[in-house]
């Protein structure tokens, strides 16, 4: 969740009918929020919080019929909770360890519905050795809610902000982008990326190690937009080489594979911006744990992202617009 310091935090804007965003809400909220407490050492603005303790804590939600539909089992609902979760710890360089989690669900409870989610749930804690340790249940008059709060220790004591990028940075990315519109527009049946992401968390850790990585982030909102809030936080512009993007296997080429690969989300890839000398070491390291960096452009003195050759894909999807009822292209 961005955030601005006191003194810079505008009026909230004032919105019609249908055209506020995701990012207008937030800022409303933290307009006038209370500065007491400790001091966390990474606050709003990245996607994860790090308390004075230097533990990492971060919260998400998934909600029938916005972020899941009859192609996603149960099962499949209660893995992708936590991944998601998962994947925000994971790019701040945090391990995660603990996780609570509250339900709310239609009254009478679809138990069949509960106890398929609970094994998802407890197959994707066991991937990441992870330890459920609490939450609430609750009546829904509407569709299910799952929310997950997450956390964990820094694996190496520090944390990797998207606000620390700088110019000549070389941008990276892991693979498969736009998979997961390919599941939803129909393009790849088995919807897999879309049901079941994988982020790649073990090279974040990796990664968080190294002094050469001065940004990095997972892109779940779409490389376009995720970037964007990269160049905003560390106060620079961006340029990307459309050519150099990798694609999930079953994205078409052109404008409609370019718009879904950067323009969706629900990829859960990682945005690495490194220190040109360290490059080919990143690559090594990424091939080594099995999620390849792909190089797709730099940070540069200035504001805004450009694609190379190319208009900049607007965003598809935003939580408080409808999303599209049949493909782009």
């Amino acid at each position: 969740m961005p955030d601005r310091p006191p003194s810079a935090e505008p009026e909230p804007p004032s919105f019609g009918a249908g055209s506020a965003t995701e990012d207008s809400v937030i800022q409303a909220i933290l307009r006038d929020r209370h500065r007491g407490g400790p001091t966390p050492s990474l606050d709003v603005g990245d996607d994860v919080a790090v308390l004075p303790s230097g533990e990492a804590v971060g919260a998400d939600m998934l909600i029938e019929g916005v972020h899941w539909d009859a192609r996603s089992s149960a099962e499949d609902v209660g893995y992708k909770a936590v991944m998601v979760n998962a994947s925000d710890l994971g790019a701040t360089g945090a391990t995660p360890r603990w996780l609570t989690l509250s339900l709310a669900l239609p009254d009478p409870p679809p138990m069949g519905w509960v106890t398929g989610f609970a094994r998802g749930l407890h197959a994707a804690c066991a991937a990441l050795d992870l330890r459920l340790i609490g939450g609430d249940t609750t009546r829904s008059p509407g569709p299910i809610v799952v929310s997950i709060s997450m956390g964990g220790p820094l694996a190496h004591g520090r944390a990797v902000r998207r606000s620390g990028g700088a110019a000549g940075d070389q941008l990276y990315v892991t693979g498969g982008l736009g998979q997961a519109a390919a599941g939803f527009f129909g393009a790849d049946p088995s919807a897999e990326a879309l049901r079941r992401p994988r982020p790649p968390i073990a090279l974040g850790l990796a990664l968080a190690a190294a002094p050469a990585v001065h940004a990095m982030m997972d892109v779940s909102d779409g490389l376009s937009r995720d970037l964007s809030r990269l160049c905003a936080a560390s106060g620079l512009g961006a340029e990307v080489w459309p050519e150099a993007l990798p694609l999930g296997r079953s994205v078409p080429a052109g404008p409609d594979g370019l718009a879904w690969a950067t323009a969706w989300g629900d990829d859960y890839a990682l945005l690495v911006a490194i220190s040109p000398e360290w490059g080919a070491e990143a690559q090594a390291l990424a091939a080594a744990l099995g999620a390849p960096l792909s190089h797709i452009g730099q940070l540069h003195a200035g504001s805004g992202l450009r694609f190379r050759g190319t208009d900049v894909p607007q965003p598809i999807f935003d939580h408080f617009s409808a999303p599209p009822a049949s493909p782009p292209c």
